[in-house]
C-alpha cells in the first residue's frame, strides 16, 4: 500500500513540474508573440504613414504640373486680359483736349524758327556766323519736338504702350508742359534775334542820318 501511494505521489510531482514547465513556456511564447503583433502594429502604422505622404506629395506634384500647364495653355485669362487692356487705348483719352493742344503747340513751334530763318535771310543783318547759330537751334529744336511727337503717337494709338489710364494722362500732361516749355523758348528766342537784328537796322539808318546830316560820306 505504501508502495503504490510512493508511486502515485512521484507521477504526480512529475506531472506537475511538465505542467509547470509547459505553463512558462506557453506564457512566454505569448508574450513574444503579442510583442510581435505590436510591433507589427506599429510597422503598418509608419508604413501608412509614409504611403499618406507619398500620395499627398504626388498629389501637389500633379497640381503644380497642372498649373504649370494651364499657365502655359492661358487658363489664366484674368492675367492675360489685363495686360491686354494696358495695350488699348480708352477713347475718352483718345479724345483728351490736351492731345490736339499738343499737336498745335508743335506745328507752332517748330514753324517760328523756319519763319525767322527766312526773314533774317533777306534782310542780311546778322553775320553769317549768327546766322549758322540760329539755324542750329531751329535743327535742334525741330528734332526735340518730333521726340514729343512720336511719344504722343505711341500714347493715343492702341497696341504701342502697355499703360494704365492714370499713366496715359500723366504721359499726356508731361508733353503739354514740355511742349509748352518748347514753345515759349522759341517765341523768346526769335523775339530776341529779331529785336537784334532791328536795332542794328536802327542803328545803321542813325549812322546813316548822322553822316547825311554831317556831310560825312
Amino acid at each position: 500500500m505504501k508502495t503504490i501511494l510512493k508511486t502515485i505521489l512521484c507521477f504526480f510531482l512529475v506531472n506537475f513540474g511538465c505542467y509547470s514547465a509547459n505553463a512558462q513556456f506557453l506564457g512566454s511564447f505569448l508574450s513574444q508573440q503579442s510583442q510581435q503583433r505590436k510591433l507589427m502594429a506599429a510597422q503598418i502604422a509608419e508604413y501608412q504613414t509614409y504611403l499618406g505622404a507619398l500620395k499627398t506629395g504626388y498629389h501637389i506634384t500633379q497640381t503644380g504640373l497642372k498649373t504649370a500647364h494651364d499657365l502655359k495653355n492661358g487658363t489664366f485669362t484674368l492675367h492675360s486680359d489685363y495686360i491686354s487692356s494696358l495695350s488699348q487705348v480708352n477713347p475718352v483719352i483718345q479724345n483728351n483736349p490736351k492731345g490736339k493742344a499738343i499737336a498745335d503747340l508743335n506745328n507752332q513751334t517748330v514753324a517760328l524758327l523756319p519763319a525767322e530763318i527766312n526773314w533774317q535771310q533777306q534782310q542780311r543783318i546778322l553775320t553769317a556766323a549768327e546766322m549758322g547759330y540760329l539755324q542750329k537751334v531751329g535743327d535742334n529744336l525741330t528734332a526735340k519736338c518730333k521726340l514729343d511727337m512720336d511719344e504722343l503717337l505711341q500714347i493715343l494709338t492702341p497696341g504701342k504702350l502697355q499703360l494704365t489710364d492714370a499713366q496715359r494722362l500723366a504721359r499726356l500732361d508731361k508733353l503739354y508742359n514740355s511742349m509748352k516749355d518748347k514753345y515759349a523758348f522759341a517765341g523768346s528766342f526769335t523775339s530776341k534775334c529779331r529785336k537784334l537784328a532791328l536795332n542794328r537796322k536802327q542803328q545803321s539808318q542813325d549812322k546813316g542820318q548822322l553822316k547825311k546830316l554831317y556831310g560825312i560820306q
